[in-house]
């Protein structure tokens, strides 16, 4: 009987949540707003030509390597009656900047500055034209841009550069850019194991369902580098007006601020060699892709001496 009412007490407590703050607790924002496909496509046909003529078997890794360097572009910006004012001003700033991170330990050769552009303001402006009053538009000064790189060590370094540039009044962040001078060897690495994995494949596949093991014929490979501001994903709110209130016909509603919810999504390659951790911070994915291609028993040109003990598959 405690049992039972226990039981009825859980689920009137979970039928009384209300439905986005279920929806939370089980799948975020995301969940609300992103439809879901748990559908798997079967494998395609192939074309009698392609099936009969070769076989391919695919090995695909994908390796994460944390970045040795940050990059943070920031833009300092200016506007001035005069181009030279605007110049004036933005070294000023840069200046200011520059001591700020020296104070960090930032060594100078750190710090790259990238002139941008300077140019032209319009404003409009009333004036009579006769008896009919028009606008014009008149040149009413500069605005200048020039980026700042600065190469960090981490991603607590590069925070930090940015609290002093915020001190500065510099609060245009271009891009934030991430390398690591491992990449050539982890390159490597993930096409070594997708090799490994494809032949593992072929192994598995083509010494149990053929008495002779095709030969290989061909090879192709593929390496891509995903960086960090890539694997970024923005969700979009597609109901942001829940409740709408009336009004008259000259009523302007003014809607409250709705921050992006954007998060870093990470990799999820679905390959035959994957990290074991989740993407929790920005790291640098590397994805290799190894192709093999055999002869087809089934070929034309196949021939009882293209096929060899199965021992001898893939050595």
């Amino acid at each position: 009987m405690i049992r039972a009412r226990l039981g009825l007490v859980i689920l009137l407590a979970l039928t009384c949540l209300p439905t986005q703050i279920a929806f939370a607790q089980m799948g975020g924002i995301r969940a609300t707003t992103e439809s879901y496909d748990a559908g798997l496509a079967g494998l395609p046909h192939l074309d009698p030509k392609i099936a009969e003529g070769y076989i391919t078997i695919d090995g695909r890794a994908e390796l994460r390597v944390r970045p040795t360097e940050i990059r943070v572009v920031l833009a300092v910006t200016s506007e001035a009656a005069t181009a030279q004012k605007c110049q004036q001003s933005i070294d000023a700033t840069i200046e200011r900047l520059k001591a700020a991170w020296t104070k960090l330990g930032i060594a100078p050769e750190h710090i790259v500055i990238d002139f941008i552009a300077v140019l032209p303001t319009y404003a409009w402006s009333m004036e009579k034209d006769g008896l009919v009053e028009v606008a014009t538009e008149k040149k009413s000064g500069y605005r200048m841009q020039t980026n700042v790189h600065l190469a960090a060590q981490s991603e607590s370094s590069a925070q930090t550069a940015l609290t002093k540039a915020f001190e500065q009044g510099i609060t245009d962040i271009i891009a934030f850019d991430y390398w690591s001078k491992e990449l050539d060897e982890i390159k490597e690495k993930a096409r070594d194991r997708a090799v490994k994995a494809a032949r593992r494949k072929a192994d598995a596949m083509l010494g149990v369902l053929f008495h002779d093991a095709p030969p290989l014929i061909n090879v192709q490979e593929q390496t891509n580098v995903r960086f960090p501001d890539s694997l970024y994903q923005t969700i979009v709110q597609r109901d942001d007006e829940t409740v709408r209130y009336g009004g008259g016909r000259d009523m302007q509603y003014i809607h409250a601020y709705r921050p992006r919810h954007t998060y870093y999504r990470g990799l999820y390659s679905d390959g035959d060699v994957q990290p074991r951790e989740l993407p929790m911070k920005p790291e640098i994915s590397v994805t290799s892709t190894v192709r093999l291609y055999f002869k087809s028993p089934a070929s034309a040109e196949a021939t009882k001496q293209d096929f060899a003990p199965k021992s001898s598959a893939l050595k």
